[in-house]
């Protein structure tokens, strides 16, 4: 996915909220050509209005999303950060614009590759 917003003519940036060596083990082993950076205190959360919660976190579509990323593979490391804090994905345009905003409504509620691209082929 990356390599696709890449192709784009844009760049990834991730914020997590765990200590600046969990960003630093994350970016080891995600292998990104983009940045990582950690928020700690989530104001960058708080600001773009992402969800935080137990209600969040477990729920019936959390079970669904987790069952979908275990079936394709994925598995749940040590956690790191913030448990019960919620993502998303922000698009900001050259001038540093917020053109395009999900906020996940719970664990694993990722934007849809799709309509990521779609907004990238439109700036």
């Amino acid at each position: 996915m990356e390599s696709d917003i890449i192709a784009h003519g844009a760049s990834v940036a991730v914020i997590g909220n765990g200590a600046p060596a969990h960003a630093q083990r994350f970016e080891q082993h995600a292998g990104l050509q983009g940045k990582v950076f950690t928020d700690p205190a989530r104001q960058t959360y708080r600001a773009l209005g992402m969800k935080s919660g137990v209600a969040t976190t477990f729920n019936l579509g959390a079970v669904r999303n987790a069952l979908r990323a275990y079936r394709a593979g994925f598995r749940q490391r040590r956690r790191q950060g913030d448990p019960w804090q919620q993502g998303g994905t922000a698009v900001f345009d050259p001038g540093g614009r917020l053109v395009f905003l999900h906020v996940a409504e719970t664990a694993g509620d990722n934007v849809e590759a799709g309509a990521l691209l779609a907004v990238l082929s439109a700036l």
